[in-house]
C-alpha cells in the first residue's frame, strides 16, 4: 500500500470518526434539550450528518462523478446553514448587550462587509484550477468566500468580545469560542488545498482531527447548567487604581470646561 493510499484510509477513517462524534453531539443537544436555544445550529449538525452518511453510502468514490454531482446539489444548502449558524451566534451574543440594541445591525453588518471584503482579497490571489464543470467552480468559488468570510466574522465578532466584557451565559461564551476554532479551522483548510494542492491528503486529516475536536469540546462544554449568566472575575487593584484614575481625569477635564 503506498504512502498516499494510508493517507486516504486514514481520511475515510477519521472522516466517520468526525460523523460518529457530531451524531454524538446532536444526540447531546436534544437529550439536554439545547437544541431550543441552538435551533440553527442544531440543525446544520443535522443535516451535515444526513449528507455526510449519504456519500459515504451511496457515493463513496470521492473521485467519481456522482459524488461531484451529490456534493455541488447539497453543498450550497450546507453553506447556507453554516451562515445561518453563524447569525445565530451574533443574535445569541448581542442579546447581552442591551444598551447596544441600535448598533446590533450596524455592528453585524460592518463585520460581515470587513469580512467578505478580506475574503474576496484572499480569492484574489488564489491560484486558479480548471474544474470540468463551471458549476462545481462556480461552488467552489463561494464556499471558499463564504468560509473565509465566517472566520473573519467570528474573529471580529471575539475581538469586539474582547473590548466589551461584560457577563455572558457561560455557553454562549464556550459556544463561541468553539465556533471560532471551528471556522477557523474550515477556513485555513481550504487557503492551504488551494495554494498548495499537493497537500490536500494531509490537510483533510488535519480538519478531520480538528472538526471531531470541535465537536467533543462542544459535548463537554454545553450543558444546561451553562444557560445561567457568568460572573466577571473581580478586577485586581491595579485595575481599580488605573479605572479611578482614569475617572479622576475625567472629572478634572470636565470641571476645566468654561461655561
Amino acid at each position: 500500500m503506498t504512502l498516499w493510499a494510508k493517507v486516504f484510509n486514514a481520511v475515510q477513517l477519521l472522516w466517520w470518526l468526525s460523523v460518529v462524534a457530531e451524531s454524538a453531539l446532536l444526540f447531546t443537544l436534544l437529550r439536554r434539550k439545547l437544541y431550543r436555544v441552538y435551533i440553527l445550529f442544531t440543525t446544520y449538525l443535522g443535516a451535515d450528518i444526513v449528507r455526510s452518511v449519504g456519500m459515504m453510502w451511496l457515493v463513496p468514490d470521492t473521485n467519481s462523478k456522482a459524488y461531484a454531482r451529490v456534493w455541488s446539489v447539497t453543498e450550497p444548502a450546507l453553506v447556507l446553514m453554516q451562515v445561518a449558524f453563524a447569525v445565530e451566534l451574533y443574535v445569541l451574543i448581542s442579546r447581552h448587550y442591551r444598551n447596544f440594541e441600535r448598533m446590533r445591525s450596524y455592528l453585524f453588518w460592518s463585520s460581515l462587509g470587513a469580512a467578505l471584503g478580506i475574503s474576496l482579497l484572499v480569492v484574489s490571489i488564489d491560484k486558479p484550477v480548471a474544474w470540468s464543470s463551471p458549476l462545481i467552480q462556480s461552488i467552489v468559488l463561494g464556499k471558499r468566500v463564504a468560509t473565509f468570510a465566517l472566520a473573519g466574522f467570528v474573529v471580529g465578532v471575539a475581538i469586539f468580545l474582547r473590548i466589551f466584557r461584560i457577563p455572558m451565559r457561560q455557553n454562549v461564551t464556550f459556544h463561541r469560542r468553539i465556533a471560532t476554532v471551528y471556522f477557523l479551522a474550515n477556513a485555513t483548510h481550504y487557503f492551504a488545498i488551494r495554494l498548495a494542492p499537493s497537500i490536500i491528503e494531509p490537510a483533510n486529516v488535519i480538519l478531520m482531527i480538528l472538526s471531531g475536536g470541535c465537536f467533543c469540546a462542544w459535548i463537554l462544554c454545553l450543558k444546561p447548567a451553562g444557560e445561567g449568566v457568568e460572573a466577571l472575575p473581580e478586577p485586581s487593584p491595579k485595575e481599580i487604581e488605573a479605572h479611578v484614575q482614569r475617572g479622576a481625569e475625567l472629572v478634572r477635564r470636565v470641571g476645566s470646561i468654561k461655561p
